[in-house]
């Protein structure tokens, strides 16, 4: 009886889904069942039979295609140098520490769950990644398709205080010792789809607080999203995306500006504290995101630097399958924080 209702919810969602059509027209099927997949984030618990039933409509587009059937891509990824971001010229050495973040307290001012790719990694595949919306759920390396657990994102809590915001970053699998991925948090002040500002951070090395391997870029023009904020445009290399470097591990105007560490109390998670006083008394809609393949700001937002046919895709039974180009990537939807939403800004999580 749960499956047959997981299905009736699956189907609602699909058609709901297939009502909205972006500057292409209609979704298609695949396209429809991202939506309903990325509709149902906000619930706390799955209903029973719901990924069954993603998993048995794609294939059942799959087996009604074309008859040459899946086309698996084995193209290399492109290797491409990634250009350098334009320090300020405020951009200084730290003169010392002098503020650290406090406690972090209980209780949670917004939050967002994000897609959880563990259920169908043995299989190389996942049901949520949205390309055209600028949500990849990519867990994998390229071609291979080989699961990255620690990149993929399941839950971001975000907790004001009085002087710092923290952002806690859970994790399908626990954080490895080592390695060069990147995580990190993207603040858009005026909620139209840009990101304003991204703050970055290497794997931290432990539990204690730490200003090493962190960043703030800025995009100062405003070319982040190109055309269209949040939903992909044909790829402009004119675009520099986030330009700005204004904190690279504590130099800059205020040597404590951020800071990073491992979660002391869960080894699949990561902690980022900033001050309030970098974004000011304003609201914000926000994101999280980790990325253990092109590491590139310069390049966001990704989906407008690369076709669909060159991203690829981790959707079984996809023509595009697998993923190529755009891979060890984990973004998620935007939560708010500040203020109301009307409902319809960019990237707004369901």
């Amino acid at each position: 009886m749960m499956i047959w209702a997981a299905l009736l919810l699956l189907f609602i969602l699909i058609l709901a889904a297939c009502n909205y059509g972006g500057e292409n027209g209609p979704l298609s099927l695949e396209e429809a069942v991202q939506v309903g997949v990325q509709a149902t984030l906000t619930k706390e618990a799955w209903l029973d039979g719901v990924e069954t039933a993603r998993k048995t409509a794609i294939a059942a587009e799959a087996s009604g295609g074309s008859d040459s059937g899946q086309v698996a891509n084995t193209s290399t990824p492109t290797v491409r140098p990634t250009r350098e971001a334009t320090a300020t010229p405020t951009l200084k050495p730290s003169s010392g520490h002098v503020q650290f973040p406090g406690v972090i307290k209980e209780l949670v001012n917004s939050y967002l769950v994000d897609y959880n790719s563990v259920d169908y990694a043995d299989e190389g595949v996942t049901y949520g990644d949205q390309f055209r919306a600028n949500i990849l759920e990519r867990p994998f390396t390229s071609v291979e398709m080989v699961y990255q657990g620690y990149i993929d994102i399941i839950r971001v809590n975000l907790k004001v205080s009085d002087v710092w915001t923290f952002v806690i970053i859970y994790l399908a699998e626990d954080l490895p010792d080592s390695g060069s991925m990147k995580y990190g948090f993207i603040i858009d002040h005026d909620e139209n789809g840009r990101g304003d500002l991204l703050i970055q951070t290497g794997l931290p090395a432990n539990a204690e607080w730490s200003v090493q391997d962190v960043q703030i870029y800025q995009d100062l023009n405003g070319d982040v999203g190109g055309e269209s904020p949040m939903i992909n445009d044909p790829p402009d290399e004119t675009l520099n995306g986030y330009e700005v470097l204004i904190f690279d591990s504590g130099e800059g105007d205020d040597p404590d500006l951020v800071w990073t560490r491992r979660n002391p109390d869960e080894r699949n998670s990561l902690q980022i504290a900033f001050k309030n006083s970098l974004i000011g008394n304003t609201g914000y809609l926000w994101s999280a995101w980790a990325d253990d393949g092109l590491k590139a700001v310069d390049y966001r937002d990704y989906n407008d630097r690369f076709t669909e046919e060159s991203a690829g895709s981790p959707y079984p039974g996809s023509p595009l399958y697998p993923i190529t180009q755009l891979y060890s990537i984990d973004t998620t939807c935007r939560s708010y924080f500040g203020f109301t939403p009307v409902g319809n800004e960019p990237g707004l999580c369901p």
